[in-house]
């Protein structure tokens, strides 16, 4: 604030103040008159009354005192009034001295004034020693009061110390409560929490106190430590109570009820409609394309609850105690597993048992298919059991052991492993209990893989399940086929049902050149099969059981491949070699040549058979390697039992032949022609026709030219050795004529037993109806004419036959030596069988040599033609057989 607005201010307020001033000196006077005209008594207490200001003026003073003080100028101020007052109070000294009224007023006064002051000191003396009085009584007062204040001070600081040190002593009480309250609740982490609190407040605040109560609480800490441990140790056990008991197979059940109902139906359903029929079930595309809220259900934190696991593991390494947590863990827990494994024994000598043994075992006795399923569910529930706990608690209790659930189960398949064994070799016996425990080892084995456990000795157990499979089903293919081969009638199948023969087509394998009949109408229907009722009927049941074994593994069975295809090949195998070809092996030791025929039909189609198996197989690729190729070795054995069945036959017809043969007698001496066979010739040519034309003639073509030209090659050499050996030393020609009539009429049957196809007939000879499939057109024209071929080729082995004839006919033997007729007529005789025979046609009446050696010399040829070759070599050489 400026100068100018202090002056307006002091002005104002001096003015406030003159006013004030003019009241109180009027009132003076007329206090002064009042004295003066008799009050002296009472001068003194008008003077202080006088003196009094109005409170009303004091009120106009308030707002510029407030204003100064707030401005904090009151100091100003003063000074200010200080310095006006001889301003304004300048010339009143001398109006008043001017004023005669006023001095003599003033002298009046001046005794009252001195009286006055007289009377103000006597009543300050007075005033002031009972000031003194009662200021030493005040004193004496203070310092007593000050003392009382002081004890009571100190009372209340002890007091307030008392208070504290009862609300620690309560709270150490309502800690010790509380401990025992959660003990009793089970709730030991807090209450160790607790503890240690309750232990931390007594060592801070009442370790020097000697309060027997507080010691006594103290010295109990340990106590309810150790009660904390052992009730914690009690809880783990009921937990592992709880979980380890009927729960388990509960677990188990569930596992497997939605790995088997939903996962794997889902899936079934699934690879169905997108035709993934090689995708395997827990593959790693089935497994991406499972549903989420089915993994959901798995989940194994729902079946199990490990709270106490927690809690322990808390306190016990709050207590630095893990070890003993660990330790006192596994000794229940092993008590826990072999209860959980009963009854198989678990603390044996060795890692191995064996079911042989005559002693007691309860766990062989109760072998079955449900009592075994049960088992490894509770098995299972166990191990997901085992693989959550140390999951959820960080492998502490296995001491960091990420591995121990697996030497477990791998343990445990150990001890295992001969009781599996002895239920697949003793109790599971039937396809139905296989099948229905491989698709539960299937599934288990599927969830073990899930949680990453060794699937390995289990999944020798699938693949013993399979080799198991395939022996009971070759055992049972076995016996039906020992019916069908019992009840086979040996003939060509002969079908008058059209759909029934495009189902036989459909069944079996043919060959190659084979014509489907389709050009018959269904009334007239009728086709003969080269084959018996017993090789479409094998075909059959070798393409079911094949069906049945390929599912027996489309599922679960996606590891050890080579395994599995070596199963698979060895029981096909098992059935076509170890089996049919077996079988029909031994049905080659009968006598009947149509059996034997037949047979040899039916082994050259399993030989096709054998073949489009492998080829199957290949194509299935089990293996799923497109670079591998399977070769069932039934093929080779099939063509060995196919070489056998024709070594059979040839032997049983040369033995029939050689029967015939014996019943053949010729009179050399005959002086009579006959123009009619021998009847022995007629019957062996009749057995010959019959035989080719009926009991062959479905033969392979290759075979039944085989034989033919065995049979005749054979015959035509019987009779030149009985021309050139058997004969006497001399001859009729009429007897040759004779024999020659026989050799023709051998010779002209050759065109009748021969198979030939033409136009109009569909089958071999013989055999027109029922219709035959057979080759087609341009193939049986080419045949038509490899069968003249055939039937030239055949009939020359009656050349050497025919030429010795002609020589023993011929007017002039000496011909014999002119090298042009020799080459021209007698190109297949031998030098010395020429010697032989041209020494049997001499005159009667001739003399007879001397010795052989001049028989022999009769002519001495430099014969340098070839020789011919044994029969069965240029046969053999000419089919390129041997």
């Amino acid at each position: 604030m400026d100068q100018e607005t202090k002056k307006v201010i002091s002005k104002d307020f001096q003015d406030v103040l003159l006013d004030t001033s003019t009241v109180v000196v009027s009132s003076v006077f007329d206090q002064e008159n009042k004295i003066v005209g008799g009050e002296n008594a009472k001068g003194v207490d008008i003077i202080d009354s006088t003196l009094d200001i109005d409170q009303r003026a004091i009120d106009k003073w308030i707002p510029y005192l407030r204003e100064y003080t707030e401005n904090d100028q009151l100091n100003t101020v003063i000074t200010e009034l200080e310095n006006s007052i001889d301003d304004n109070f300048q010339g009143l000294e001398l109006q008043l001295l001017q004023d005669s009224q006023l001095n003599d007023k003033l002298e009046t006064s001046m005794d009252e004034i001195a009286e006055i002051q007289s009377m103000v000191e006597l009543s300050l003396s007075r005033d002031i020693d009972e000031f003194q009085k009662n200021l030493t009584s005040s004193t004496n007062e203070l310092i007593r009061q000050k003392q009382t204040y002081l004890n009571s001070k100190k009372t209340s600081l002890k007091i307030s110390e008392a208070i504290i040190l009862i609300n620690k002593v309560l709270r150490l009480l309502e800690l010790s409560n509380k401990c025992q309250e959660l003990i009793t609740e089970g709730n030991f982490f807090k209450a160790l929490q607790n503890l240690d609190s309750l232990e931390k407040l007594y060592l801070q605040e009442f370790r020097d106190y000697n309060f027997k109560l507080l010691k006594e609480i103290y010295v109990s800490i340990p106590y309810l430590k150790s009660v904390t441990k052992d009730e914690c140790i009690n809880l783990i056990k009921n937990s592992l109570n709880s979980n380890l008991g009927k729960n388990l197979n509960v677990v188990g059940q569930t596992f497997y009820l939605i790995y088997k109902d939903e996962l794997l139906s889902k899936w079934l359903n699934t690879r169905e409609i997108m035709k993934l029929k090689r995708v395997k079930f827990n593959s790693p595309i089935e497994i991406s394309m499972r549903d989420e809220e089915n993994l959901r259900k798995l989940e194994l934190e729902q079946f199990f609850n490990l709270d106490a696991f927690h809690d322990s593991l808390m306190i016990f390494e709050t207590l630095n105690e893990t070890d003993y947590l660990v330790e006192e863990f596994n000794k229940e827990y092993e008590f826990k597993k072999s209860k959980t494994i009963q009854p198989l024994p678990w603390k044996t000598s060795g890692n191995t048992v064996s079911v042989n043994s005559t002693a007691h075992d309860e766990f062989k006795e109760s072998l079955s298919v449900p009592f075994l399923k049960e088992y490894l569910l509770n098995i299972l529930g166990f191990l997901l059991y085992d693989i959550n706990l140390n999951r959820l608690t960080d492998y502490i209790f296995v001491n960091n052991n990420y591995n121990a659930t697996n030497e477990f189960w791998e343990m445990l398949m150990m001890r295992l492993k001969p009781y599996f064994k002895y239920f697949m070799d003793t109790v599971l016996k039937t396809e139905k209990d296989i099948i229905e425990f491989k698709d539960f080892l299937g599934i288990y084995v599927c969830i073990m893989e899930n949680y990453k456990l060794n699937i390995d000795p289990l999944y020798s157990v699938m693949l013993a399940l399979f080799e198991k499979y395939c022996k009971t089903t070759l055992e049972l293919f076995d016996k039906d086929f020992q019916v069908m081969l019992s009840d086979d009638d040996f003939m060509p199948l002969t079908i008058d049902n059209k759909g029934f023969y495009e189902k036989v087509i459909k069944i079996c394998w043919m060959k190659e050149n084979h014509q489907i009949i389709d050009d018959m109408d269904d009334e007239n229907f009728s086709v003969t099969l080269p084959f018996s009722p017993l090789y479409p009927m094998t075909c059959t049941m070798t393409q079911k059981v094949y069906a049945k074994l390929t599912s027996f593994i489309s599922s679960f069975y996606r590891h050890s491949l080579h395994s599995l295809n070596n199963i698979l090949v060895n029981t096909i195998d098992g059935i076509l070699d170890g089996v049919v070809n077996k079988q029909i092996r031994a049905k080659l030791e009968t006598t009947s040549r149509e059996e034997i025929a037949q047979l040899l039909i039916n082994l050259d189609y399993f030989v096709i058979a054998s073949k489009e198996f492998s080829n199957l197989m290949t194509k299935d690729n089990i293996l799923e390697n497109p670079d591998v190729e399977i070769r069932l070795a039934s093929t080779k054995n099939f063509a060995e039992s196919r070489k056998y069945a024709e070594s059979k036959l040839i032997d049983l017809i040369d033995t029939k032949i050689k029967d015939i043969l014996e019943t053949v007698s010729f009179d050399w001496l005959d002086t009579d022609r006959r123009i009619d066979p021998d009847i022995s010739i007629v019957d062996l040519a009749q057995f010959l026709e019959m035989m080719f034309a009926t009991t062959l003639v479905n033969l392979p073509y290759s075979v039944q030219i085989l034989l033919i030209f065995r049979e005749f090659d054979s015959l035509t050499r019987h009779f030149l050795d009985v021309l050139l050996h058997d004969t006497p030393q001399y001859i009729s020609k009429e007897s040759v004529g004779n024999f020659e009539v026989d050799m023709m009429y051998l010779e002209g049957i050759i065109p009748k037993i021969f198979p030939r196809t033409d136009e109009n007939e569909n089958g071999r000879l013989g055999s027109q109806t029922p219709k035959t499939p057979t080759i087609d057109d341009e193939s049986r024209s080419q045949s038509n004419s490899q069968i003249d071929n055939n039937i030239k080729s055949l009939e020359s082995t009656f050349m050497e036959l025919k030429q010795c004839i002609q020589l023993l006919q011929s007017e002039d033997p000496n011909e014999y030596l002119d090298p042009q007729m020799r080459s021209r007529k007698y190109s297949r005789i031998k030098p010395d069988d020429a010697n032989i025979l041209i020494g049997k046609i001499r005159p009667i009446t001739a003399p007879a040599p001397t010795n052989e050696a001049e028989n022999s010399s009769v002519f001495n040829l430099d014969w340098n033609g070839s020789d011919s070759n044994n029969g069965n070599n240029r046969l053999a050489k000419f089919f390129n057989r041997r």
